[in-house]
């Protein structure tokens, strides 16, 4: 069962083209830009789960990605503006009861003229990957933010969570989870669990 953060749906060519001219609409800004159907520089990330608390068959989720060389009118009265900045989601799948497989890439996104002031180029700016239980409404979503300098060929990173909100607690949320295990007190450093991660280029 492949568990997704909530966001809209990637729209079709044609609601693209007929929202392409409300440029001051954020729904519409959507809709223009447009995914890469050929990206080349791609990683593979394998996560690794160490003393989980239970199973996780919930696993999903997204590459963030920001042009900072454009901009777009969001109120023509107030005179504000705002760059562009939007989610994929990731390739995402279960390997076994303790690996799990996303994929990214850094030129997830077109760089194109969305906006007739020349080409906005499009960066990653980072990857969120979610665990749950069951991938159910209510239940804790284990984030797991993928640092940076792991975006390399051999890179690595790993975190840190508390067990007492599994599945999930009265109140929901989330848990961002911790760098480094002594960030938790000493009556939580001795329930924990943690999740660990491996990037491969992808040839």
């Amino acid at each position: 069962m492949a568990y997704q953060p909530t966001t809209s749906a990637e729209p079709s060519t044609v609601a693209a083209n007929a929202f392409g001219a409300a440029k001051n609409d954020k729904s519409a800004q959507e809709h223009l830009w447009r995914a890469n159907p050929s990206p080349k520089q791609g990683f593979e990330v394998v996560f690794e789960l160490h003393d989980a608390p239970g199973p996780f068959a919930g696993f999903g989720g997204y590459a963030h990605y920001q042009s900072f060389n454009c901009n777009f009118v969001t109120s023509e009265w107030a005179g504000t503006r705002s760059q562009p900045t939007k989610m994929i989601p990731v390739a995402a799948e279960q390997i076994d009861t303790t690996h799990y497989r996303a994929t990214f890439y850094l030129d997830g996104l077109l760089d194109e003229d969305y906006y007739g002031k020349g080409v906005c180029h499009w960066d990653l700016i980072g990857v969120t990957v979610g665990f749950k239980a069951t991938g159910a409404k209510g239940e804790t979503d284990y984030a797991f933010d993928l640092d940076k300098k792991a975006w390399r060929d051999g890179g690595q990173d790993r975190r840190y969570y508390w067990k007492g909100d599994y599945p999930s607690l009265p109140i929901g949320g989330g848990n961002q989870g911790r760098r480094d295990p002594d960030g938790f007190s000493a009556d939580f450093r001795s329930n924990i669990f943690s999740i660990s991660a491996t990037v491969r280029a992808k040839p």
